[in-house]
């Protein structure tokens, strides 16, 4: 397996985020990094929560910054990197944020709700839920695709 010169592997909260080589012997696991999420108060958490902290993580295309998504708090939240600074956050309208896809010109993230069934469209450099689409039953796999 190949990785390239800038891959790298978060922990987020008490649940490592790893990279396996594929067909080593054995898998080779590496964690170079943990950050903890944000807590908030229980009245504002997601009741379905879980069953993991976040699903959705990227990287921006410049490599200066990090999102992830909270499943528990309905919210993206931003890291600068390589010192994993907190930046800020944004509240999502839905709940249940899953899957993350980032626009190539890095100004747009979409976030998968899929508890309420719709996607979160967040500015990037403001950390603000600029939208909220309405989509079918438990949204995954989002992908960003532009148009020749």
């Amino acid at each position: 397996m190949v990785l390239s010169p800038n891959a790298a592997a978060f922990g987020i909260a008490e649940e490592p985020l790893v990279l396996t080589g594929v067909g080593m012997c054995p898998p080779t696991r590496v964690r170079t990094n943990q950050i903890k999420l944000p807590d908030i108060a229980p009245d504002k958490q997601n009741p379905h929560g879980g069953p993991a902290a976040s699903h959705g993580i990227a990287i921006t295309s410049d490599q200066k910054t990090l999102l992830v998504n909270s499943r528990l708090n309905s919210a993206l939240y931003a890291y600068s990197l390589p010192e994993l600074k907190f930046l800020g956050g944004a509240v999502l309208g839905g709940k249940g944020a899953g899957w993350l896809t980032v626009t190539p010109d890095d100004k747009t993230a979409y976030v998968a709700n899929e508890h309420t069934n719709n996607v979160s469209v967040v500015d990037i450099k403001s950390l603000k839920e600029t939208a909220l689409i309405p989509v079918g039953f438990a949204p995954a796999r989002n992908a960003t695709w532009m148009a020749p």
